[in-house]
């Protein structure tokens, strides 16, 4: 951990998105597997597809391991509950470079829960997360048809551009002062 810089149960809170939903929002920890894969299990083949790019069905086990058993110092797994439930139905990842000029983050929200606020409030506590650990730049990669995300981080202050390797693929970059 460096030093002077939030431990991760300080991020810990209570979040409102725009609709009024009500979700506490903490770090994972190694205990959140089952319910992570749960999670991921409960979402649509095309939220699966835009959470991790690729035609995946299944998330295994080896990769739930990866998300929940994290540095809590360039990475972190922020994982929002419905609140006093253990009732899973967001997840944003945080992976800075090693050179912490930079960061990406990974949203996925329950597919039955979208377009209530969730996925831009914690995208919100994301980016303040990077801002307060003078991390740079917040990035994304999302599929170029995912348009409700696209708009979302535009509407936050991201810029988009496509990524010259992958037409399917914009690149979402926010610059913090």
């Amino acid at each position: 951990m460096l030093p002077g810089v939030l431990i991760p149960s300080d991020w810990s809170c209570e979040l409102e998105g725009r609709s009024g939903i009500r979700f506490f929002v903490r770090a994972a920890e190694a205990a959140d597997a089952d319910a992570l894969g749960a999670f991921f299990a409960s979402l649509t083949l095309e939220d699966l597809r835009y959470r991790f790019l690729t035609g995946v069905r299944h998330v295994g086990r080896e990769r739930l391991i990866e998300m929940t058993h994290v540095d809590h110092d360039r990475t972190e797994n922020f994982l929002a509950f419905l609140p006093g439930t253990d009732v899973l139905v967001a997840s944003a990842m945080f992976a800075a470079s090693d050179a912490r000029d930079r960061a990406e983050v990974a949203i996925a929200v329950r597919s039955d829960l979208k377009r209530l606020g969730i996925g831009a409030r914690l995208l919100m506590h994301v980016a303040d997360y990077a801002e307060v650990r003078r991390v740079p730049m917040l990035e994304s990669i999302s599929s170029a048809d995912n348009w409700a995300l696209i708009e979302l981080e535009c509407s936050l202050g991201f810029t988009c551009r496509p990524l010259p390797d992958d037409p399917s693929l914009v690149l979402l970059q926010r610059r913090f002062v």
